[in-house]
């Protein structure tokens, strides 16, 4: 084993070993890990803004400072607007909705009469029964409900503990902006020189996914919240401020957000209008909508970078929420765009060495003919 040989195989041994220890102190320092974590994800969004204002001749921590407090009054602005207007949805719904329970049960009551579905006629016998179902459901429900608001509302100190680091996401985010250059560099450096190009490569395309994963996907998911809701107010169903936010946000778990769209958009129309007409103007504003992201934005915003198959992306959630919680959540994605670019690496790595490709075999064959 050459000399070079086995400096290359101790800095991936130290490699791997830093990995786990910072996976390990992610799961054991979890609220520290989350607060990093989203105001990494704050800088890194607002990076390029802040980049192309440096380029015009400003400096990085001023152009940091005034993006990161224009994104906040932006996002404190967009709730004081959009919170009012959900709040009212919210109360006429709720003036609605036992007409709309009343509604509901008599068309479930025709639509088993229509199927010879037996079924009591009197609500009054029904109530029973719902209401024993119910004592059974409530201690499964309440039991994970009990241990999260116990969790987090313990002692007044925790509460302070939270709000405190949701103050600092911003601060932390801003010195993070301001010296994103410089943590680069530094990296770099540590980066031995003869592999230091091919190395910049993979990390400038994970740069493309991540771009595409986190800029990207929030850019299409606000999007869409913001088309779902105009069509949903434009129909006139309740609730539609509140569904199409939920439902387009939902949109960065594949599948999800439009399910939601679907059966929340057209459960709505159904109830307050009760025809069909209104969950067809429904079904077609949903359809519309993913023509639009599918053939247009989806194209024009993420572009060509390197992507995941859904299923990927839904394992890679579900893998990530139970290995490591909320934390593992925010990072799920990432990690697995991360590694589909480390392993694509090495399969070429691998279809292009002598292994693949058996040269020696083949030279060895040709030396005997």
């Amino acid at each position: 084993m050459t000399p070079r040989t086995m400096k290359t195989l101790i800095r991936i041994g130290a490699g791997l070993g830093f990995f786990l220890v910072l996976i390990w102190l992610m799961s054991a320092l979890s609220f520290v890990t989350t607060m990093l974590m989203a105001a990494f994800f704050l800088a890194y969004i607002l990076d390029p803004v802040v980049r192309r204002l440096e380029s015009l001749g400003l400096p990085r921590s001023l152009a940091g400072g005034g993006i990161l407090i224009g994104a906040l009054a932006l996002l404190v602005g967009l709730f004081l607007v959009l919170i009012p207007a959900i709040v009212a949805e919210i109360a006429s719904f709720a003036k609605e909705a036992p007409r709309y329970i009343s509604e509901l049960r008599d068309l479930a009551f025709q639509i088993m009469e229509r199927f010879q579905i037996h079924v009591p006629q009197d609500w009054d016998t029904i109530t029973p029964t719902l209401v024993e179902r119910a004592r059974q459901l409530i201690p499964e429900l309440a039991d994970p409900a009990a241990r999260i608001v116990s969790s987090i509302f313990k002692s007044t100190l925790h509460v302070l503990a939270v709000m405190l680091q949701i103050l600092l996401v911003p601060v932390i985010a801003y010195y993070l902006l301001a010296s994103f250059e410089g943590i680069k560099q530094g990296i770099v450096d540590l980066i031995p020189a003869y592999m230091r190009e091919p190395v910049l490569q993979k990390l400038r395309e994970i740069d493309n996914v991540l771009s595409a994963f986190v800029r990207g996907q929030l850019t299409i998911a606000c999007l869409l919240a913001l088309l779902y809701s105009l069509g949903f107010l434009i129909i006139g169903i309740d609730l539609a401020l509140v569904l199409g936010i939920i439902s387009g946000l939902l949109w960065i778990i594949p599948y999800l957000g439009t399910m939601v769209a679907l059966i929340t958009g057209t459960t709505m129309a159904l109830i307050k209008y009760g025809d069909l007409v209104h969950v067809g103007y429904v079904l077609a504003w949903i359809a519309t909508v993913q023509v639009l992201e599918g053939y247009v934005l989806t194209p024009r915003i993420v572009g060509q970078a390197i992507g995941l198959h859904p299923v990927v992306y839904i394992l890679a959630v579900i893998v990530g929420a139970n290995l490591f919680g909320f934390v593992g959540l925010l990072v799920a994605i990432p990690v697995t765009a991360v590694l589909k670019v480390l392993l694509l690496t090495g399969v070429e790595a691998y279809r292009s060495s002598a292994l693949y490709a058996d040269a020696g075999d083949e030279s060895d064959g040709r030396a005997q003919n």
